[in-house]
């Protein structure tokens, strides 16, 4: 018997990631098709684990924001010339 528990340790993380690696090809395959399902899955996924670069992910989308209503604004100034 403590043979057979040996080996079931032995490959409980090869079963562990079969089966994840499994969910995420099931949710691939259903993000493909634009299922609420994997988009569920994303937001819940999104929400629950942090963004350990948020700082400089929201530094960066000010940063491109502003160079977007900036070509605007020199868009709408050269227009009134």
């Amino acid at each position: 018997m403590e043979y057979y528990h040996q080996v079931l340790l032995a490959f409980l993380p090869w079963c562990v990631f079969i089966i994840l690696a499994l969910i995420a090809k099931k949710l691939l395959h259903l993000a493909k098709k634009r299922r609420g399902l994997a988009m569920a899955f994303g937001v819940l996924v999104q929400m629950l684990l942090p963004d350990p670069q948020v700082q400089k992910t929201i530094e960066t989308v000010v940063v491109q924001k502003r160079k977007v209503d900036g070509s605007e604004q020199e868009d709408q100034g050269n227009d009134k010339d």
